[in-house]
């Protein structure tokens, strides 16, 4: 059954996304922890997003075993950035990080620059108050001399003596642990997008780069006159402005990937390798040509290790982990656990106990998610929490190529509902999939809501957007045919928050946004609406969380109460009439006894984010919160005790233990 939206064919098309990862990001920093033989991620940034007018920088760290990612959430970390530098001390055991940038950005391109020192012992990060430091900057070279226990930074790019504009560094600095040194300042070598990669082998430095004309430049520094001589092979790498490089200590050579120099460089990447004396470009099958990437070299499992980046001449990030090992290049997966998405379907099955997970917005906000596999048996999975787990369950049949997927669980007939376009209907028992073809069908919309509503026993959708206009009708779902009810509408609208609240015994929504047609402007809603089955009655209500859409939502089974989270905030300054949207990460309970909102403040929270999902885990007797948007696409679990939010680890594999992070600052984000 597949029925598309008109705008919706070329934009939301299904897709396969099985891998459990990072969002897509560029510029995000590597290094690998040889002491617990993993490599750790910090930052990054994402793609740019319209509706708030920039990107996002990345806070997050994640580690990848070698086989799987786990994101983890130290009491402790830097803030947000992308286009630092990260190394591994291997006297100290422990990852060094500098500098940066926080793109806390705008159409006008605003940054801020950092000159902080962090350092990861495997556990937490902890900042180092260093007596001096280079000035604050980006895009800068930087590796660890082993033999010299020196960390060697070179150039990069800071802010110029006017406050306002950047301007390329030449500078050399050394880094003993404690304080940083500065070595050389002479103006020389000029190379931009430099990197660094120690040559334990032969003791040596190695730099390379850009010149003005994009032309490749490499330097060897002499530690001992605190230079940087230059080095003329017979054959250097092309292309290498914004490339990758690390030395693999397995066979004492260094290799340099991605980079691109101009319009005529061809797409197809190529991997080169540094033996001390030449360059060697290695007839592999390369991915495709990228720059922005993070690398790091894992010498326990002789793998470099990549992440991120963005494809030549494309401006979306991507969330590609490529290996390369034994002059091949692998693309593991980690199919422990759900891909970023947001939009999806995740609805409590009372009856086997089980949170199910559905579809979803993929993590570059161009599809929906079909978890499709071509065996011998063609299936589709259906994603499982409980008690405390995600785990994949696979069907034999199911919805196919399922755009903007609905849940709801009915309990009285033990099925979880789940509608396409908001018409193309199904129900899963646990088991297996049931597709209907009813008499009666809503027309197709995206953005609708959709609850089981227990007290008129049948599931009901409202609202939503159907290519051209926002909807405002209502439809009932009794297992067999749909029926409308016209009684009393809401005005239109799409995002809104809805639920079946059992104090109230009724259907309740609350904001949204939309408009009654394609001639009004949009209205950003704060109000609140409840159904009995014939019709809807307006709520008087004195204090709301405000005008907002995409909040996350779940019911307290204990208590009957409603939990909110975040969403997509729409402030207007009434002095300036200039609106503004944001993503928010503050935390509300719903009393539909009492008819009355409490703003919480739990000590921990989740980064603002939309359109996440959130539902009720019976046997742990909590909410919890998957998934969502914030210019990152999420994939994080977080649980709701009733006083505080805690990121919850999902699969024996990702061990650590959780620490809860410091509540995160609201800023200015976009919105999917």
């Amino acid at each position: 059954m597949k029925r598309y939206l008109p705008i919706v064919i070329a934009l939301f098309a299904a897709t396969t996304v099985f891998a459990a990862h990072p969002a897509p990001r560029s510029y995000p920093r590597l290094a690998y922890d040889a002491k617990n033989r993993e490599t750790v991620m910090f930052g990054g940034e994402s793609a740019f997003d319209a509706a708030t007018g920039h990107s996002y920088d990345s806070d997050e760290t994640w580690i990848w075993s070698g086989a799987t990612w786990t994101q983890i959430f130290p009491a402790d970390h830097p803030t947000e950035r992308t286009a630092h530098a990260m190394v591994y001390d291997s006297l100290r055991s422990r990852v060094v990080l500098f500098g940066g940038r926080h793109a806390k950005t705008t159409l006008e391109g605003d940054i801020s620059l950092f000159n902080d020192t962090w350092v990861w012992n495997g556990t937490n990060w902890s900042q180092i108050n260093t007596p001096s430091a280079p000035d604050a900057r980006q895009l800068f070279g930087m590796a660890y001399d082993a033999v010299r226990d020196r960390v060697v930074l070179y150039g990069g790019t800071r802010r110029a003596a006017d406050g306002e504009t950047l301007e390329a560094a030449y500078d050399t600095w050394e880094f003993d642990g404690t304080s940083w040194t500065k070595v050389l300042d002479t103006g020389e070598p000029k190379v931009g997008f430099p990197q660094l990669a120690y040559d334990s082998k032969r003791n040596q430095m190695i730099l390379v780069g850009v010149d003005t004309t994009l032309a490749t430049l490499m330097y060897a520094y002499d530690s001992a006159a605190h230079v940087w001589n230059k080095l003329t092979p017979e054959k250097l790498p092309g292309c290498v402005n914004d490339a990758v490089m690390t030395y693999r200590s397995a066979i004492d050579r260094i290799v340099l990937a991605g980079g691109v120099c101009s319009l005529t460089t061809s797409v197809i990447d190529s991997t080169w390798e540094w033996n001390g004396t030449n360059w060697t470009e290695l007839g592999v099958t390369n991915p495709a040509r990228a720059t922005a990437q993070g690398i790091a070299y894992d010498i326990h499992r002789d793998a470099v290790v990549m992440f991120g980046g963005i494809n030549a001449f494309d401006t979306v990030p991507r969330s590609s982990l490529n290996i390369f090992r034994d002059y091949t290049y692998q693309f593991p997966q980690d199919i422990t656990r759900p891909s970023p998405r947001s939009l999806a379907a995740f609805r409590t099955d009372t009856t086997n106990n089980t949170a199910w997970l559905f579809g979803g917005l993929n993590e570059f906000g161009n599809a929906y998610i079909d978890d499709f596999e071509n065996t011998a048996e063609p299936r589709r999975r259906i994603w499982g929490y409980k008690n405390g787990f995600w785990f994949p369950y696979w069907v034999l049949n199911g919805p196919t190529e399922c755009v903007a997927p609905l849940s709801a669980y009915d309990t009285a007939r033990s099925k979880l509902v789940v509608t396409c376009v908001g018409q193309d209907t199904f129900e899963f028992d646990g088991t297996a999939w049931t597709a209907f073809t009813p008499k009666n069908t809503p027309p197709a919309r995206r953005f609708a809501a959709m609850v089981y509503d227990e007290n008129i026993k049948k599931t009901v959708i409202f609202g939503g957007f159907d290519g051209t206009n926002y909807r405002q009708d209502t439809w009932t779902w009794d297992g067999t045919d749909w029926t409308e009810v016209k009684k009393n509408r809401p005005s239109n609208r799409a995002l809104m928050a809805m639920w079946y609240d059992p104090l109230q015994k009724k259907t309740i929504i609350y904001a949204g946004l939309g408009r009654g047609s394609i001639d009004e402007r949009i209205t950003r809603y704060s109000d609140m609406y409840s159904f009995d089955g014939t019709g809807w009655t307006k709520l008087t209500v004195s204090n709301t969380p405000g005008e907002r859409f995409g909040a996350q939502i779940g019911v307290n089974a204990l208590t009957g109460k409603l939990l909110l989270f975040g969403g997509l905030r729409s402030q207007l300054d009434t002095g300036t009439n200039v609106r503004t949207q944001f993503y928010d990460n503050d935390t509300w309970l719903w009393d539909g006894g009492a008819n009355t909102w409490t703003k919480l403040n739990p000590a921990a929270a989740p980064h603002a984010r939309e359109n996440g999902v959130m539902t009720w885990d019976p046997l742990r007797k909590e909410l919890v919160l998957f998934g969502g948007y914030q210019g990152f696409y999420f994939s994080d679990t977080w649980v709701f005790d009733g006083t505080t939010w805690k990121p919850r680890f999902d699969a024996p594999l990702h061990h650590r233990a959780a620490k809860s992070p410091a509540r995160d600052p609201v800023t200015p984000s976009d919105g999917e």
